[in-house]
């Protein structure tokens, strides 16, 4: 059955997201990653939230998923960031469909999202881009083979300057049940994930990106909180205790409003060379 009601230019509405010690917390906990500019100081004065902490709040929105929930995973995101956050401060988020296209066999909608403090000034803006198998609805999810993706050769790599840190994760059960600390889904539920049609957890696209903001957070600081840009895509499946490296890649650089922004690839990828992210991203440098 076609979905009908989901169509570009359909208004989500808005919701309200207070940022809580909690949702830090669970944060740091699930992804390993105790940066002290998330509990003590930072150069905004104080500490501030991890960069886009807030990022579960596009699923929060009702009325832009289509009916056929079986193998549906994350495509795409791009993110502008304009401003850090804090505890306590409470967001204004608001949402409509920004586009609906097809990609071989599956559905795709893409989510456009504004986030605002209370004054209404622009903390950040994204798109989701969310893909549906448009026939299978059981079975077992076929995922396209991980050497005919984008980026999959050592030859695809742009040539460039190796950012300063990369980091080595392996996500445990544990660690997805800390990060997804809400709910029961396929992203630390055995059952739930048989039943979208995949053998084991499905590592969520949450927390794969957030170790290529945590990336360019530790390299670029304040300039990727004042103005980071991420475009991101999901290459591969990642399953828990598969060890990945992130790392990027300085490709360029150019002069935007008298700082200059750096231009960064970066790579999430596995131990055998399967890469799960493949993203472009930039940041003012020096800021």
């Amino acid at each position: 059955m076609m979905t009908t009601d989901v169509y570009p230019g359909k208004d989500l509405g808005t919701l309200e997201l207070t940022i809580t010690d909690e949702m830090v917390q669970h944060y740091i906990k699930g992804l390993d990653e105790p940066n002290p500019w998330y509990t003590a100081a930072s150069p905004f004065g104080g500490p501030v939230a991890p960069v886009i902490i807030y990022q579960q709040a596009d699923s929060e929105f009702k009325g832009w998923y289509l009916d056929n929930l079986f193998g549906n995973l994350w495509r795409r995101q791009e993110w502008e960031i304009h401003a850090p956050t804090r505890v306590g401060q409470v967001l204004r988020c608001s949402a409509r469909v920004a586009d609906r296209y097809r990609r071989r066999d599956r559905e795709v909608v893409a989510q456009e999202m504004w986030v605002r403090d209370e004054a209404g000034h622009l903390i950040a803006r994204s798109v989701h881009h969310q893909s549906f198998l448009a026939e299978q609805t059981s079975g077992e999810v076929t995922l396209r083979d991980p050497a005919s993706k984008d980026g999959a050769r050592q030859g695809d790599e742009p040539s460039g300057e190796p950012l300063s840190v990369e980091l080595r994760k392996t996500f445990t059960e544990a660690m997805c049940d800390e990060f997804f600390y809400r709910s029961r889904n396929y992203h630390n539920d055995k059952a739930a994930s048989k039943e979208l049609g995949f053998g084991n957890t499905v590592i969520g696209g949450r927390m794969t990106i957030s170790c290529v903001t945590e990336l360019l957070t530790r390299h670029f600081g304040r300039g990727f909180y004042l103005g980071g840009r991420l475009d991101v895509k999901f290459t591969n499946v990642l399953w828990p205790n598969e060890p990945f490296t992130t790392r990027g890649i300085i490709t360029g650089r150019r002069v935007e409003g008298g700082q200059t922004r750096a231009e960064v690839t970066v790579f999430c990828e596995k131990d055998d060379g399967t890469k799960i992210i493949v993203a472009s991203a930039s940041a003012f440098e020096g800021c």
